[in-house]
């Protein structure tokens, strides 16, 4: 029962108007980036070209449009998941399609099923733009440029980046194993986000709107918050990118902030569930 509601959610969430076109609009805008992102280096001289994944469009600080990331991490995560399949529960219970399913299957199955394919659809519209962003990279540019010998001032570099680079060993080992890590990082926290938006589809009386855009305000006043105190390392916004910029991150404070919005999730779900249940 339960392989079968979820193969029925997930067939639903690849069918979806708003899944597709925001995942069609996110590869536009990364083909778009990336054409943007080549044309800034035409004519620079060879030994100035930087690496593949130098210029991929989260690597801020060496990217050499490195506002484009910023721009990305900030609007393009948050948003675009949050359309894309978070408001599904309450579009069921708007058609009167819940109270059908339920018939057929458990609630908690379906709602367990559900939740699967929203944290899905965040990870997809994340990460697989960012790895579409990395190849076209990879197919314009050398994998591992001169630049890197003639223009990186080796001895300092290596030691810069040790001292402000997280997960540094995987950027010494391959630095696109390292970018692949933080597309999973934000894959993980798109679908994380998609998953909080799901959960205030539960509150009684709550709009489309608010779901969808709730969560996008609460991260853009996080980040704002953050910024007017001095405290970059709080800002959730730059745990999304490669970054040399901020002094004292910890991916503590990232995976506490995930954990709390997990928590807060399950909480919202289970409370207005058995609230249902009651009346």
């Amino acid at each position: 029962m339960f392989m079968d509601v979820l193969k029925f959610e997930f067939k639903k969430l690849l069918s979806r108007k708003e899944f597709n076109i925001v995942l069609m609009v996110k590869f536009i805008l990364i083909c778009v980036a990336f054409i943007y992102a080549v044309l800034t280096l035409y004519k620079f001289p060879s030994s100035e070209i930087p690496s593949a994944y130098q210029l991929w469009i989260c690597q801020d600080g060496v990217n050499f449009v490195n506002y484009l990331g910023d721009i990305y991490a900030l609007f393009l995560i948050t948003l675009p998941v949050c359309i894309a399949y978070a408001d599904t529960y309450l579009e069921d219970r708007k058609e009167k399609v819940f109270e059908l399913i339920i018939t057929r299957c458990k609630k908690e199955i379906y709602i367990l099923c559900k939740a699967i394919c929203v944290f899905l659809s965040g990870f997809i519209i994340v990460f697989f733009p960012l790895l579409l962003h990395q190849i076209l990279c990879i197919i314009a540019l050398p994998l591992y440029s001169i630049s890197e010998a003639t223009n990186g001032l080796p001895v300092y570099r290596s030691y810069f980046l040790s001292t402000q680079l997280y997960f540094f060993n995987i950027h010494v080992k391959n630095p696109y194993l390292h970018n692949i890590l933080y597309m999973f990082l934000d894959g993980l926290f798109g679908g994380i986000v998609a998953i909080f938006s799901y959960s205030l589809s539960f509150l009684k009386k709550i709009n489309r709107y608010v779901v969808i855009i709730l969560p996008t305000v609460l991260f853009l006043t996080e980040n704002f918050v953050a910024a007017v105190l001095h405290k970059a390392n709080f800002s959730l916004g730059y745990y999304l990118s490669v970054t040399t910029n901020v002094v004292g991150m910890n991916y503590n404070i990232f995976s506490f902030s995930l954990i709390v919005l997990i928590m807060i999730s399950v909480v919202i779900i289970l409370t207005n569930v058995c609230r249902d249940d009651i009346e």
